[in-house]
């Protein structure tokens, strides 16, 4: 286990602010957030990483983007449940036939972490964008009268 000394020296060398009462266990924390985080931006999800994301968002099941570039290589993004203004900001774009800015959209303001590619690569995103369009469910119903 580090000494508190080592955990601060780690802190100071992520650019972590912490408060000098903070604990050993306070400061593990911390240190383990910010490298999840900042492995979130390389592209390098943990299955712990996944389970946090869960836990926050409260879902058993976090939307997924996955793109077949290439045989062997497969584009995984993770997305977070869209919001209502989401959800709203997204149908007003679908019923303007404007799919890929909805997709577009849903991707851009869900998005979790995954392969930058998603994002940035022409094609690709240009794929996740349409698949991001699914990502508005709604329950089974129909309107009656009495």
């Amino acid at each position: 286990m580090n000494s508190i000394q080592e955990l601060r020296d780690e802190c100071k060398r992520l650019g972590i602010t912490y408060q000098t009462t903070a604990t050993q266990k306070q400061l593990q924390v911390k240190i383990k957030t910010r490298i999840m985080k900042d492995n979130t931006k390389d592209g390098i999800i943990s299955k712990e990483q996944i389970e946090a994301w869960k836990k926050q968002y409260k879902v058993e099941k976090l939307p997924t983007l996955n793109i077949v570039v290439a045989p062997g290589d497969v584009a995984i993004g993770y997305l977070r449940p869209p919001s209502r203004n989401h959800k709203a900001t997204a149908l007003s774009m679908y019923s303007q036939n404007k799919v890929l800015e909805c997709g577009e959209f849903l991707r851009d303001n869900c998005w979790l972490g995954g392969d930058s590619r998603l994002q940035t690569d022409e094609n690709i995103a240009d794929s996740a964008a349409i698949q991001a369009s699914g990502i508005v469910k709604f329950l089974s119903g129909e309107l009656g009268e009495v």
